[in-house]
């Protein structure tokens, strides 16, 4: 790559960077962007001193720069997108603070979009529209509000939801919302819905929208429409997670506190976690606390063991419960389990339930082994040390025993491992 004239100091420091023709791994991807930062940060203080006609360009080059670069790096943790939309956002503003043209502003910015290959600009609008101008904002709105126009009339038939539209009509609504927002023109963003079909997104949004602006029925109107239509069918990138904790909120604002409660407590008995533990003791008086705390643990001790379940006994001290819960577990039901949860579990349980925490850690490394991760070895041997020692502490020696056995009997052609885990069983720490 060129980065043209280097007359500037900065475009040394922006090509040394960007590092071109070298690939960057995952690993190495981010203190790569790291240095990125570095670099994009002198540029913003540069334009912060005032020398913004200077560091448009230099913003131009870099960014010419950076999606190139997108051709050499692995970008799976999605940092070098979420630098180029910052690096994109300080171009525009920039290109503000140096008086230019803002119809040129808008139009070199959708250029960018138009013929983005590679995502990093999804959803940068999120970004425009708190940091464009008053000029901007108003050619960005017509310019966008024109592209769906024609889309849209080219499209209009027998339509029912938002799926049946074209990519080009979905984007440029997309980002018309996101305009209607910043600009607080609800009715305007509520006759587009009804253009392209509403979606539980919307509904959020809108609702989100009246609470706001304290018209509570409103908010609840759209917030039960989103909840009615999230039962109808899936909503991939349209649906809405938020809704029934803005619908509680909305209840319990509007003085009907025990529906706001009950829906917490049916969410509950659905899904028992830590987070719809925290949801519904928003709406339990202080004196009932105790009451409902043994009623949410008397549900989840009669739930299967998942990730969420473990979080909630932690969250709420109920140790002697989880370590009911996992001896009573197969060993194959707390291998499908998540790292965090169950490592968390684990040191909690090492403290005084030696039993279960063991049986914790054989799941952990037994997870290893059955699917051969070989570079993780040196922490399925961690784990199975660890289970070890604490099946010592009780009297559940053959659980360890057994487990040997398990191992030799299945694994013993992982040489990279089995040497190793031999010396573990050979310690005398039982």
């Amino acid at each position: 790559m060129s980065l043209g004239e280097k007359k500037d100091p900065f475009l040394s420091s922006i090509e040394k960077a960007l590092d071109p023709g070298r690939s960057i791994t995952y690993k190495a991807s981010w203190s790569f962007v790291n240095r990125l930062d570095d670099v994009k940060a002198e540029l913003d203080n540069l334009m912060e001193q005032g020398d913004a006609v200077r560091v448009v360009r230099l913003y131009e080059l870099f960014i010419a720069g950076s999606y190139e670069k997108m051709e050499e790096i692995d970008d799976s943790s999605g940092n070098m997108g979420m630098f180029f939309d910052d690096l994109f956002c300080s171009w525009v503003i920039a290109r503000q603070r140096a008086g230019l043209d803002p119809k040129e502003t808008v139009n070199q910015m959708l250029k960018i979009m138009d013929n983005d290959d590679y995502g990093v600009c999804y959803e940068v609008e999120t970004d425009l529209v708190t940091i464009l101008g008053k000029a901007e904002m108003l050619y960005f709105e017509e310019t966008i509000y024109h592209r769906f126009e024609k889309s849209f009339s080219q499209e209009k038939g027998h339509e029912k939801t938002i799926y049946d539209f074209s990519y080009k009509v979905r984007k440029n609504a997309d980002i018309l919302k996101e305009i209607y927002v910043n600009a607080k023109k609800t009715k305007v963003y509520i006759d587009l819905c009804e253009k392209i079909g509403i979606t539980p997104k919307d509904c959020e949004v809108i609702a989100d929208i009246y609470k706001s602006d304290g018209q509570y029925e409103k908010a609840l109107y759209f917030a039960d429409k989103g909840l009615s239509l999230g039962q109808e069918r899936s909503w991939p990138n349209y649906g809405s997670s938020g809704l029934p904790n803005l619908k509680r909120e909305l209840l319990n604002i509007l003085g009907r506190e025990e529906e706001a409660l009950q829906t917490a407590w049916q969410e509950f008995k659905n899904v028992p976690s830590e987070y719809s533990y925290e949801e519904l003791m928003k709406y339990v008086s202080k004196k009932d606390r105790e009451a409902w705390h043994r009623k949410a643990v008397s549900i989840a001790q009669k739930k299967s063991l998942c990730s969420g379940l473990i979080e909630f006994f932690i969250k709420t001290k109920e140790i002697n419960v989880l370590s009911e819960k996992i001896l009573s577990a197969r060993h194959d039901e707390l291998e499908s389990l998540g790292y965090y949860a169950l490592n968390d579990a684990a040191k909690k349980l090492s403290e005084k339930h030696y039993a279960a925490a063991a049986k914790i850690y054989r799941a952990m490394g037994m997870e290893i082994i059955n699917k051969g991760k070989s570079k993780h070895y040196k922490y399925a041997l961690s784990n199975f040390e660890k289970a070890k020692k604490l099946y010592g502490k009780t009297d559940l020696e053959k659980e360890w025993l057994s487990t040997v056995e398990i191992i030799r009997g299945n694994h013993s052609r992982k040489y990279s491992f089995i040497e190793d885990f031999e010396d573990v069983v050979a310690v005398k720490s039982i």
